[in-house]
Formats: C-alpha cells, structure tokens, sequence
C-alpha cells in the first residue's frame, strides 16, 4: 500500500518533521476506521491532556527544584531539599510527565540550538506548590517562601521522546507492511482491525498508568471552598464532597485544634496529615490528581485557619 511505503520513507528521512508521517498516519486510520490508532496519533500531534494518561516514553525522573525566600536571602533555580518522605513517593513526586506536541518537543531542539537553552521544567500547581512550602517549613523556619517549583530535566529528554515515538511508529507500519503485504487495500485492513490492534499493543505499546487512549481524568475537585474559620463541620463537608475516606478526615479533626499554626504556617501533625494525604494522591488510594489535591487541602486548611 502506498501510504504506508510512503509513511515508512518518511520515518527513516531525519530531514522531514515527525509530524509529516503522523498526519499521513491519521489519514490512515480515518480511511481504515481505526479509532485506537487515530486517538493516540492526535494525543502525539496536539498533546496529552494535563491530568491524563500518558505513555511510559513520555516519563522520566528529574530534579525537584525552586526559587525560595528565606530570612532575606533569594535563592533561583535551587535543589529542594524536601524532608525524607519515603522512596516510592519521592519517586513518583519527581516524575516528569512530557504533555507536549511533536511541533514543541521538536522546537525545544531549535531553541536549544539557537538559545543554548539545557534544560526543561515542569512547574507545579499554586496547589501543590504551597503544600510543598508548608512541608519545608517544618524544617526551614516559619520565614520560608516558596516562589514557584517544578521538575527539571535536561532539554534532551525531548530528543529521546521524538526517538521513542518513531521508532514505535517504523516498527508498527513495518509490521503491517509484513502482515498484509505492499499491495494491500484500505477494505483488507479496514477488516482486519482487531489485528492491527493488536500488532498496536505490540510496538507502538500505549500503556502507561493505564491505556493512554483512555483519557479520562481522575476524579477533580468541583467545589467551591466556603469554610469559617473555626468550623469544622464545613471542613469535614468539604473533605467528605472531594472524596476523602473517613478515617483520615476523623485523623485531621483529632488533630487540627490541638496546635496553632504560626506565620501561615501549618503546624507538625498537620503537615504529616497533609504529606500522608498527598502520598495517597500520588499512589492512587486517593483518586485525585496531586495538582488537584495540594489545591483542595491547602485552600480547606487556609479558610479553617482564617487566612
């Protein structure tokens, strides 16, 4: 067939743009009425959606870095030195997630050619980003400020991500190619979608937390924060709305009043419930995303104390 001979010449070209074949692969699965095929190739030519599934190429580990205040010293671009929190989470809180389309990831390479430009961050949410602060306060003094946060990692990743993905995508076109032969017809393959589903999974391989055609985001924070200072009937309403499970709000409750927060800052047992509670976020047992999450709490916790 030739849109797939021409597809495969254009893959194995480092003149012409990823995005080249990939629109020549969305033709293909439209015509074959693929629509496996057809969403992954949209999610690679417009992005993946911030709190959706993405594919294990597009992840990496970085640095956890920041800009913070501290007793009048400004420090920019620094390493966070965040408080042992155990490994699994340390890991998962330092992932690098690329959501960016093939025409940015392959402008990265142009702006570091052109702007010496080495490295990329993924900044956190105000959510996340104030939760953070309050952890490191605990061991950085109540005058810690924390300006902005994000994952940083070498400018190259891009490069390795592009690789990943025309690498799979030679792969899965040679394989069809093998399977149903140069000559086939768009009515052979069009039949013949479960195979080509299947020889999918096998190359291109779209799992990562889970099939990345299934975009779906976790559960999301919808309500509105209206909390008085002091009341905790409103506060244990707000957790219970945003599915947080009875035991850890009861634990928030037994604790919350029993020490004062001091220079906007939460205090030792609130701090542990919250870093307990973000960990939940992150490994799953929680369902909602940790940009989501830090939000909530930190804004719950915010309107309790009366900030």
């Amino acid at each position: 067939m030739k849109l797939i001979s021409d597809i495969i010449n254009d893959l194995v070209n480092d003149q012409i743009s990823l995005t080249v074949p990939l629109n020549k692969t969305k033709v293909l699965a439209t015509r074959i009425d693929n629509k496996i095929l057809l969403d992954w190739v949209n999610l690679e030519l417009k992005g993946y959606p911030n709190n959706g599934t993405i594919p294990l190429y597009r992840k990496t580990s970085g640095t956890l870095v920041g800009n913070f205040t501290n007793n009048g010293y400004l420090v920019s671009n620094y390493p966070l030195p965040l408080p042992e929190m155990g490994e699994e989470l340390d890991l998962q809180l330092k992932e690098f997630r690329m959501l960016d389309n093939i025409a940015t990831l392959e402008g990265f390479l142009t702006s570091y050619n052109e702007h010496n430009n080495d490295s990329l961050i993924s900044v956190f949410s105000d959510g996340l980003l104030r939760s953070i602060e309050n952890i490191m306060r605990n061991t950085n003094g109540p005058y810690f400020q924390l300006t902005s946060a994000g994952i940083k990692v070498p400018i190259h990743f891009s490069t390795q991500v592009l690789s990943a993905i025309k690498d799979k995508l030679l792969d899965f076109m040679l394989n069809l190619e093998t399977e149903f032969g140069i000559e086939t017809e768009i009515t052979d393959l069009k039949n013949n979608n479960a195979k080509i589903n299947y020889i999918m999974n096998n190359t291109i391989n779209t799992t990562g937390d889970g099939n990345i055609i299934n975009t779906g985001d976790k559960s999301k924070i919808t309500a509105e924060i209206n909390i008085t200072k002091g009341n905790k009937e409103l506060l244990e309403k707000t957790l219970k709305e945003n599915g947080v499970n009875h035991e850890d709000i009861t634990e928030l409750l037994n604790v919350i009043d029993t020490e004062q927060p001091t220079d906007n800052s939460f205090g030792i047992k609130v701090n542990s419930w919250l870093q307990k509670m973000l960990s939940k976020s992150l490994d799953g047992s929680w369902q909602v995303g940790i940009g989501a999450a830090g939000t909530l709490l930190a804004e719950a916790l915010k309107s309790y104390y009366g900030w």
